[in-house]
């Protein structure tokens, strides 16, 4: 066979392998900043576990059962140039501290540099009156009243010696309506010279804690003894999320 014809059948075989050859694209990610909620006691110096026996500031002993709350409505802000970049697609996310994948948020915001992230505890009235609701806000997640109470925001429950109500306490804040609404919204800084530098194609992760001490105390006087159930909405339902909405620290912030 001639040369030249060899040359032209090589020439063939190896173009028609190179249309064959697929490479897989890299996949996109979804998110570019994890937020990771940690349960804390002693303000923020011991890890809390559910199960594990704590005594709050009015020295009354109290084992934590079940501990989670609403959060959405994610804003990022630089306090520099006063810039605040919402998400574009909010939704509202349940933090179970029995489940620990509930515990981690992935969400996408627009790479730039940050100091201080905001958000809201609870359900607003529009979800509360909205009818059946899904994901999060599903009623068998155990955290909705009736459609005239809406939803609890946030649960603290357990046990403890100083109960009246057979060694059981139980907290279920809620209200969304007028003076009786318990929705908090909360703005973090960020520990000193820690930002929140998020960039093109990386992910960025911010650790949060949230400490159960602060149901009981500053600036309203919560104490198991004297108000071991507290499961409807009015003026202690207030004071408790008065209280809680202190418990949220931005303990560390990690940039890939």
């Amino acid at each position: 066979m001639p040369k030249l014809c060899i040359v032209l059948l090589l020439g063939t075989a190896i173009i028609s392998c190179q249309k064959e050859l697929k490479f897989d694209e890299e996949p996109q990610k979804d998110h570019n900043l994890v937020l990771k909620f940690k349960p804390v006691v002693l303000y923020d110096s011991v890890p809390l576990v559910l199960g594990k026996a704590y005594t709050n500031y009015f020295k009354e002993s109290f084992t934590p059962t079940a501990f989670k709350f609403y959060v959405h409505n994610f804003q990022m802000i630089n306090t520099d140039s006063g810039k605040i970049f919402k998400l574009a697609n909010d939704k509202y996310y349940l933090v179970d501290f029995s489940d620990s994948a509930s515990t981690e948020i992935k969400i996408s915001i627009l790479p730039y540099v940050y100091n201080r992230i905001s958000f809201s505890i609870g359900v607003d009235s529009a979800q509360n009156v909205s009818g059946a609701q899904t994901d999060a806000l599903d009623p068998a997640k155990g955290m909705f009243w009736t459609w005239n109470t809406g939803y609890i925001m946030a649960k603290l429950e357990g046990t403890s010696p100083k109960s009246a109500q057979a060694g059981k306490f139980e907290y279920h804040i809620g209200g969304f309506s007028g003076t009786e609404s318990v929705l908090k919204t909360v703005n973090l800084l960020f520990p000193y010279a820690q930002n929140l530098d998020l960039k093109p194609g990386k992910t960025s992760e911010m650790f949060i804690t949230c400490d159960a001490y602060d149901w009981f105390y500053n600036p309203w006087d919560i104490k198991i003894s004297e108000n071991p159930v507290i499961s409807t909405p009015g003026e202690l339902a207030k004071q408790v999320a008065e209280n809680y909405s202190k418990m949220f620290t931005v303990d560390s912030v990690f940039n890939e």
